[in-house]
């Protein structure tokens, strides 16, 4: 059984959102972190991308952190803060024919050139496959080919986003394909893309369940899964052995009065740890 590596990142910069920040402080009550990586507050500073020094500089040292326990034979397991840390989670691991499962309400897939807000929580899966501000892409050693990439739970895209996902090839599933297929046909979409894989990274954006339930995201959009939906598919995607890493990021605790988030999140760590002792 590989030892999981748990790596917590404070970060709130990527999105700019009030109580990102308390994320890993809120978590380490209950998953116990074996590192945290910090954002340097003497790079704060107003940029075009919004605060880009700051989060560049983290997510080095993320990238870092990630590299030396997959390179020790351990499994990353990354916690946030906002989705701009999967730069330096999936960066440390990226090999030849790496492929990403990116579990989120958004598309990510914005550049500076595309993002009216100019936050880079919104740019990280463009940044992987080499597109961006070049302070960003050059953290990518290994970029990720647009074909290894597949999207679900999407129902939120900006219209130059979108646009560029097709330009590149991304494939994403929507949510309104997924209620209209249903839950097998996703698992099965989702199974067919991840046992394909050479080397897979799985990023969990809390934002992709329905805020309902799990209202303790930065940015909810309605209509997104439950766990009697997610649960089920990730238990079948981290029985693979071509798991590399993971990500479980856009925790906002100050939005999470009764914990439910915070417990799927607990439920989601426990699930890999299960699934990796019996690989």
């Amino acid at each position: 059984m590989k030892t999981i590596r748990k790596i917590g990142v404070v970060l709130k910069e990527g999105c700019d959102i009030e109580g990102g920040q308390f994320a890993i402080d809120a978590l380490q009550k209950h998953i116990p972190m074996d590192d945290v990586v910090r954002l340097d507050e003497k790079l704060i500073k107003n940029q075009d991308p919004l605060y880009l020094d700051a989060v560049v500089d983290l997510n080095e040292h993320l990238k870092k952190s990630v590299k030396e326990a997959y390179d020790r034979g351990e499994f990353p397991l990354v916690f946030g803060g906002d989705h701009a840390l999967a730069i330096g989670s999936i960066t440390g691991v990226a090999q030849a024919e790496h492929a990403v499962l990116w579990i989120d309400a958004h598309g990510d897939c914005n550049t500076e050139e595309s993002s009216d807000s100019k936050r880079i929580h919104g740019m990280p899966l463009a940044v992987v496959q080499g597109h961006g501000h070049p302070a960003l892409t050059k953290l990518v050693d290994q970029a990720v080919d647009s074909k290894n990439i597949l999207l679900i739970g999407i129902r939120s895209l900006d219209d130059a986003e979108e646009a560029l996902m097709k330009q590149w090839g991304v494939r994403w599933l929507t949510m309104e394909e997924i209620r209209k297929q249903g839950l097998e046909w996703m698992q099965n979409e989702v199974m067919l893309f991840a046992r394909q894989a050479k080397h897979l990274h799985v990023s969990f954006d809390c934002d992709s369940m329905d805020p309902m339930h799990y209202p303790g995201v930065n940015t909810p959009v309605r209509g997104g899964f439950v766990s009697e939906e997610i649960l089920p598919l990730l238990e079948a995607v981290l029985s693979l052995d071509n798991i590399s890493s993971m990500d479980i990021v856009e925790y906002n605790p100050t939005r999470d009065p009764n914990l439910d988030t915070l417990y799927l999140i607990q439920a989601i760590a426990k699930l890999l740890e299960t699934q990796l002792r019996r690989n």
